[in-house]
């Protein structure tokens, strides 16, 4: 027994040591990525976070200024120039701002709050000043050179080092001026220089509980990362590799960086002007001594384990080697069960020890083999559903080759057609000038014949439309968005004359409910009329013995919808299916272009079209389009 005994004391010590020192390790360097993976991930959401941040602070700028705008402009009419110093004295006190500038309509500053100096300047070839006297607002970041903060005195306070030239980095904000007849009469600019500032970083790690820092460039021009004298954090430069990974390709970075002689973990993410080009650099950061505090701990913790293990193992081994015995025993028959494939069979040890622990450990890999079981089903289940994802991406690409290939198609026909047009419309030309001249001669010599001549000066018309949609289809035309009132575009079209002598020959009658109040879009309206028009004239064409076409136009979840509806002689399923394809007509006249032209216009304007349609039934047209620009529809259908 006593052999047995210290056996299993050796046993024992080895077991329990060797594994709790194997895990110890691995513990300790899956600490150590974990703390790393967890500072990763808390620095890339809390840098989100400081991007919000920044972001109210120009939002909060521009609300500061539009808020003064009936104020300035009624001091602006009064003449009353100094009680508007003295008020706005006030503003700037109040909101921290570095300057505040107020123009007349010629961009000639007349009010300069930080630096009187200023006032009587031209500023009208400044970025910001000509988009405020267009009537735009203009709100964002930019960099200011050395003249530029001449001008508005902030030339010291930008100062971060030695250098002679000096740059900052400005938060701005520009709208115009405009009085009670939205005329405009002036501008305002004011904004905070960014150069030793610490109202947006400090605002950055109230929300973060982080240290934060704004770049130029390459270079620390304001941050809160605290230091020890003669170590200093501003004026600090990123290393190249870095800051060609932010700025040049645009990305986000996070890594390890040394900052006044401290090591930390940052995430940087690029600052952008209006233009959207990159002009600094945003970044919050942790110090590394935080991140691997706990580890250090839990190394400490585990040394302890060790040394109160083996303790604990000698006493065991010494008293209690019967009921190790037993417990081993116990074990046995476990791990025969396991082999059997017995994954039910639970060992009971109540020894208090290590043995029990390992038991129960063993009951919980069992527990667990049974759910990975479970799992590993699952996911030959999860396996099949992939391949077939897989099979449907294949079919998915193999038809995008097919549409490349057809705008290929589509390319060449569109250079054959622009040569065609070219010497069609030469030779179209010598035709209108003999047509003119043989007019003249027979209104006075043949007037009988003149009606004959104009029949072939419409066909010359019709022929070079012809060319025109062509063109169109293969060069479409580029968009020019404006707001759009689609009720009225739709009166206009009804009140064209050639529309109007069209249903009038036709006998149709027309039906329209507008909805009160409809919300404007933001569409190119003259071609958005050009494909309601095409529509329009497929309806009239549809009932040449009289009829009813019917226009309506409702708003339903951000989109405005044009319905357009006609009791004409409706068209077969093989049509429906073929009404957008380039070049397909039921017609004796035309190229079959019009509602491929219009297919296209409204996908370019991110909306949809659907048709539903069935013989002698009538045809009815939806065309959906988004009241914003950034709402994406889905493709057009037809049924």
């Amino acid at each position: 027994m006593k052999k047995l005994q210290i056996k299993l004391f050796k046993t024992l010590l080895l077991s329990s040591l060797v594994p709790l020192v194997s895990v110890g390790i691995i513990s300790v360097i899956l600490l150590h990525r974990f703390a790393v993976i967890s500072a990763e991930q808390r620095l890339m959401n809390h840098l989100l976070i400081a991007k919000a941040v920044y972001q109210s602070q120009l939002d909060n700028l521009k609300f500061i200024i539009r808020d003064q705008n009936r104020r300035v402009y009624t001091l602006m009419a009064e003449d009353q120039l100094d009680l508007l110093k003295n008020e706005y004295q006030k503003v700037i006190k109040t909101y921290n701002l570095d300057f505040f500038v107020v123009t007349d309509r010629f961009g000639k500053v007349i009010v300069s709050i930080t630096n009187p100096q200023l006032e009587e300047k031209d500023l009208a070839s400044d970025y910001y000043i000509r988009k405020a006297l267009r009537g735009q607002m203009v709100v964002g970041t930019e960099v200011w050179e050395q003249d530029m903060l001449e001008k508005f005195n902030l030339k010291e306070k930008a100062q971060i080092d030695d250098t002679q030239a000096v740059r900052g980095l400005v938060m701005r904000a520009t709208l115009p001026v405009i009085n009670n007849n939205e005329i405009i009469v002036g501008t305002m600019t004011a904004g905070y220089l960014l150069n030793n500032n610490s109202l947006v970083i400090d605002k950055i790690t109230h929300a973060t509980d982080l240290v934060a820092s704004i770049f130029l460039g390459d270079m620390r021009i304001c941050s809160n990362v605290p230091f020890r004298l003669p170590q200093k954090a501003l004026g600090g430069r990123l290393p190249q590799a870095t800051v060609r990974t932010i700025l040049d390709q645009r990305k986000e970075y996070i890594g390890k960086i040394n900052v006044a002689g401290e090591s930390y973990h940052a995430s940087y993410t690029p600052l952008y002007d209006v233009n959207n080009q990159p002009i600094g650099i945003l970044g919050v950061g942790l110090p590394e001594k935080s991140i691997f505090a706990q580890r250090n701990e839990l190394t400490k913790l585990f040394i302890i384990a060790v040394v109160i293990s083996c303790c604990f193992s000698l006493l065991i081994g010494i008293i209690n080697g019967g009921a190790i015995v037993t417990s081993v025993n116990k074990l046995y028959w476990g791990i025969e069960a396991f082999v059997r494939g017995d994954f039910t069979h639970q060992i009971e040890i109540n020894s208090g020890d290590e043995l029990q622990e390992l038991a129960e450990f063993f009951n919980k890999t069992m527990q667990r083999l049974m759910d990975t079981m479970k799992q590993l089903e699952s996911c030959s289940h999860n396996v099949r559903q992939l391949e077939t994802k897989v099979w449907e991406s294949s079919q998915q690409l193999e038809a995008a080759q097919k549409q490349l290939v057809e705008y290929e198609r589509m390319a060449a026909m569109g250079r054959m057609a622009t040569s065609v047009s070219h010497e069609l419309r030469n030779n179209f030309a010598e035709i209108r000038t003999s047509l003119y001249n043989l007019k003249t001669k027979l209104a006075k010599e043949a007037p009988q014949f003149v009606s004959l001549l104009n029949c072939i000066e419409e066909s010359l018309t019709s022929a070079s439309q012809t060319i025109d949609n062509v063109l169109r289809f293969s060069y479409p035309k580029k968009l020019i968005f404006t707001d759009v009132d689609v009720n009225y575009l739709l009166e206009s079209l009804l009140s064209d004359a050639k529309l109007k002598d069209a249903l009038r020959n036709n006998k149709i009658r027309v039906d329209k409910e507008f909805q009160h109040n409809l919300p404007h879009i933001q569409a190119d309206g003259l071609q958005l009329r050009e494909a309601v028009h095409n529509i329009l004239v497929n309806a009239i064409q549809a009932m040449p013995e009289a009829g009813r076409l019917g226009l309506f136009t409702y708003e339903q979840q951000g989109y405005v919808h044009i319905k357009i509806v006609d009791t004409g002689i409706g068209m077969s399923k093989e049509v429906l299916n073929n009404i957008f394809t380039p070049f397909f007509t039921t017609k004796n006249r035309g190229l079959g272009l019009g509602l491929c032209l219009t297919q296209n216009i409204i996908k370019e304007h991110n909306g949809t079209i659907q048709v539903f349609s069935e013989p002698g039934q009538g045809t009815t047209f939806i065309i959906i389009l988004p009241i914003e620009r950034s709402t994406i529809q889905p493709q057009s259908s037809s049924s």
